[in-house]
């Protein structure tokens, strides 16, 4: 079969979803498909898919995994791994999938909206609302990018007026969390939906941020993680659920941290990284199924859709 990996794009995740086309196009290739990568930061990009069977979906972020790459593509017709636009979207948008997991009884850290407009006063509301320290991370974005630990009113106010390369207007504040994130793979297989083994991600930083994320050096991989079976069953079961919840398809992972010792959802990644240093081919080796199979897994997603899927 001509797949395309699609890559690239003009978020902060963009350049880093090429490490995750090469490691998927190698296996795509070993289970004697033609693969080629397309960056869909290329204008008119779009124009060469027409070529291919189907897209194997690699970019992370904006524009590749938030709705917009997969509505393009169930205009155009063709066959994409993965989730639909609106659990892409759902995934995407924090404080959306937030809400969701909350009308479900599925737990999560209480959030407030802030802006980088915001006043002194919102952000004094903010901060009272929330209790410092606190985290504040962008509404959409991932790998950490513009996230930070908050202490006072003036710490958030510098990181809202903090705009790089890659800015958000819209954020989010939550409580600060001490302690390892952990996280759990889903996969559909054949319409019975299963977890992976729970992989606990230490960082060597003060967060699990961006450069602990994209650095081996700098964060360590305990899989299966070293935590009693009672929370292991406990966080699998609260993955399957989120995959359910959101209409998931394909793959997924569900990011999670501990809150007196319960397990809370911080997040689900509709589009989970590809590389083989990553945290899904971590768990996919300790399952047993390997690396391979998991991408085929994810190839199979594009035929399994249903005529029509929102």
């Amino acid at each position: 079969m001509r797949v395309a990996i699609l890559a690239g794009g003009p978020s902060p995740e963009g350049q880093g979803s090429f490490l995750s086309a090469d490691a998927a196009g190698q296996a795509l290739r070993e289970l004697g498909h033609e693969t080629e990568v397309v960056d869909i930061s290329v204008p008119d990009f779009w124009k060469r898919l027409p070529d291919f069977e189907a897209a194997f979906i690699a970019g992370h972020g904006w524009y590749a995994e938030d709705g917009k790459l997969q509505g393009l593509l169930e205009v155009m017709g063709l066959p994409y791994t993965g989730s639909g636009v609106l659990a892409s979207s759902v995934g995407m948008h924090k404080p959306t999938f937030k809400s969701l997991m909350v009308a479900h009884g599925i737990e999560t850290l209480p959030w407030e909206p802030v802006s980088r407009g915001a006043t002194a006063a919102q952000i004094s509301r903010v901060t009272a609302g929330i209790g410092l320290p606190l985290f504040a991370k962008p509404a959409s974005n991932g790998e950490s990018f513009e996230a930070g630990i908050v202490r006072s009113d003036k710490d958030l106010r510098e990181l809202l007026a903090e705009e790089g390369e890659y800015s958000s207007d819209e954020f989010i504040a939550e409580p600060f969390l001490t302690g390892n994130t952990f996280t759990v793979g889903v996969l559909d297989i054949d319409g019975k939906i299963e977890a992976l083994p729970v992989l606990e991600a230490v960082s060597l930083r003060e967060f699990y941020d961006s450069e602990a994320k994209q650095d081996p050096s700098l964060h360590e991989y305990r899989c299966p993680a070293p935590i009693p079976d009672s929370l292991r069953d406990r966080m699998q079961e609260l993955a399957v659920r989120v995959f359910t919840v959101c209409g998931c398809r394909g793959v997924a992972r569900v990011d999670f941290m501990l809150s007196e010792d319960r397990p809370v959802v911080l997040e689900v990644n509709t589009v989970p990284g590809l590389t083989l240093q990553g945290n899904l081919a971590a768990m996919a080796k300790a399952s047993g199924l390997g690396y391979r199979r998991v991408v085929e897994i994810m190839l199979q997603s594009a035929f399994d859709r249903p005529a029509y899927c929102p």
